[in-house]
Formats: structure tokens, sequence, C-alpha cells
């Protein structure tokens, strides 16, 4: 790029500045054309990654603005209350302050009204002990005398009424059983027993148990002679086992020849134990009509039989009503108290039963 130039006499012999600018000229948009073509140059390369990365198409950049942050609400400021409030709350106050004058002044009229009270009280009972004093002793003795009076007639309407109240009370009869024999007197003749225990009554065949121990018992005489004693056991009948025991016995009896010894076996004792501790019957069963125990009792005649009953502790109650029950019936009973866990038995040293 060529200048016209300007040439002035003063400078005609100075060196001319065309070239040199010309030169810059060239040197500065050669540098430009570079810069541009290095630019390019990098974008393609740029490009040409993502691509050979993703296979996804290359998005330009998006410029990303922040968003404005949201103003916070500034802090209430404090606020004193207003007038109206003001203005209640004194009202409150004088409300308040006019309420406990009231209660004061009511306070003080209440005990002045006490003060009252107490002094025509006082005054009262001054006059009237001295009316007392006036009063001639005659007249003292005749008030006390109506006071008397007064008081004696005030327990008389008080026995008025309880004899009243009387009149209307019937007391509650209770029945009492009389026996026509009440001393008891030993039983002989046909005698009958049952055994009750646990509630539950049963019969006891002791007749023919004690036939059958005769019977079996000659059987057992020499073994008896010779060990000096034996056991032996019968049953069961009607579910009782009779066990007996024989024993060898001497004695010596005074003759007229002198003293002699004598020989022989004799029962010892025997007792009857039950096969089961539920034989029999309850008590309120048996006692209805039908069963086992009104059959046998039918079958005996009253006016010559006696029933004898081996009662153990747990069932003297039940005892009461088979007595009630018999006695009703036309029997005597005879009750055989026997201790816990204590069998049925009997010895020729044992005594007879008693019926009532």
């Amino acid at each position: 790029m060529r200048r016209p130039a300007k040439t002035t006499s003063a400078d005609k012999n100075a060196p001319s500045l065309d070239s040199f600018l010309d030169v810059v000229t060239n040197l500065v948009g050669i540098l430009i054309i570079l810069i541009m073509v290095v630019g390019i140059t990098a974008r393609d390369a740029i490009v040409d990654a993502a691509i050979g990365k993703t296979d996804e198409p290359v998005k330009p950049p998006t410029l990303s603005i922040p968003a404005p942050e949201p103003e916070l609400p500034a802090p209430p400021k404090p606020q004193g209350p207003t007038l109206a409030e003001l203005n209640s709350m004194a009202q409150d106050v004088a409300s308040i302050q006019q309420e406990i004058l009231d209660v004061q002044q009511q306070a003080k009229l209440a005990f002045e009204e006490r003060n009252q009270l107490q002094l025509f009280l006082t005054s009262a009972e001054t006059t009237l002990n001295q009316k007392q004093q006036e009063l001639s002793s005659s007249k003292q003795q005749e008030v006390a005398q109506q006071r008397d009076l007064l008081h004696t007639t005030s327990q008389l309407e008080q026995l008025y009424d309880q004899i009243e109240s009387l009149r209307d009370y019937r007391p509650e009869v209770k029945e009492l059983a009389h026996y026509p024999t009440p001393l008891a007197k030993t039983v002989f003749g046909q005698e009958e027993h049952f055994r009750l225990r646990h509630g539950r009554i049963s019969y006891v065949p002791m007749e023919r148990l004690v036939e059958a121990m005769k019977n079996d018992a000659r059987s057992h005489l020499d073994r008896a002679r010779r060990d000096g004693k034996a056991v032996a056991r019968i049953g069961p009948m009607n579910g009782y086992v009779m066990q007996y025991t024989l024993v060898s016995r001497s004695y010596e009896m005074e003759t007229s020849l002198g003293t002699a010894t004598r020989g022989g076996v004799e029962l010892q004792n025997f007792t009857l134990e039950p096969e089961t501790e539920e034989l029999g019957f309850p008590v309120n069963e048996a006692l209805q009509p039908g069963s086992r125990f009104r059959e046998i009792i039918a079958s005996l005649d009253p006016a010559r039989t006696t029933i004898t009953i081996w009662t153990y502790p747990d069932s003297y109650g039940d005892f009461r009503k088979v007595r009630d029950d018999l006695y009703e019936i036309g029997f005597t009973t005879a009750a055989r108290p026997l201790p816990e866990d204590y069998p049925i038995g009997g010895s020729p040293q044992g005594s007879r039963s008693s019926s009532q």
C-alpha cells in the first residue's frame, strides 16, 4: 500500500517511510491469517475427537447463566403493644383492684357482724345467769323436776316403741330331733353292718364271713399248734376280705390233784379290708328309692335287727343323715367310730355294739 508522499522543502533530502509501512502491514495480515488457520484446525480436531468417542452429534457449547438467588425476607422488627392493648390491660388492672376492695369491705362487714353476735350471746348468757340466780330454791327444784320429767317421758316413749316392734317379731323356730331311746344299750340279736367312708356307704357281710372263718379255721389248727400261730384269709365276699389269726395258748388250772396244764388254739383277732376304697355308693344316691342300700334294708325286720355303721372321721355328717333315715323307717342304729386308716375288726376280747 502506498500512500502519497508529502514532500516539503525540509524533507526532500530525508529517507522515505512508505516501504517500511508496507512491510509492517503485510506482516500483520500474515499473522491474522495464521491465527485464523490455527483456530479452524484446532476446532476440527476437537469435533473429530468427540465424534470418534460418542458417535453423537456435537452440540455447540451453551452458556449457563446462574439463576439469581432469592432474597430472604427481612426479620420482623420487634413491635411494642399497641395503644388499644395498653388501654385493655389498664382496665383489667383497675377491675382486679376494685374486686380486692370489695372483698376487703365484705370481710370487714362480716367481722363487725361477728363481733355484734358475740356481744349479743354474751349478754344473753349474762342475763340468763342473773335470772337463774334470782329464782328461789323452790323454783330451781321445779325446773329440775321438769327436766327429769321430760327425760323420763322420752325414755318411756322409747320403751313403747320397742314393745310395738316386739309384737311383730317372730323368732326362728329350730326343730330338735327327739329319739325315743336316748340311752345306749348293748346289741343282742341280729345285727347287720355297713361301712361309711369318703361319703360312700357299703354293706359288710360280717355274719357270713364269721361263719366262713369258723369252717376254715379247722384246716389251720395243726399249723397253729405246731408254729404257735397261723394266719389265713377268706373272701372276697361283697368286696371285703377277712384276715384272721389263730394262736396256740396253754393254761394252768388248779385241781384237787394239783396244778394241771391245758392247751388249745383260739382266735386272736380278725380284720376286714375292702378290695377298693370306691366300694359302695354315695350316701345321697343310697338314700334314694330303688337303690341297693334300700333293697338290703327292705329285707330286714326293724323290730329284730340293729344296723351297725362303722364310720370314719370324714363321714360323721353323712352318718347323721343315714341314722335319721333309718330312724324314720323304725331301725335302731349303732355307731362304730374308727380312726383314720384303721380297719374294721374284732377279737374275743372286744366289746359289742351299743345302739340308740
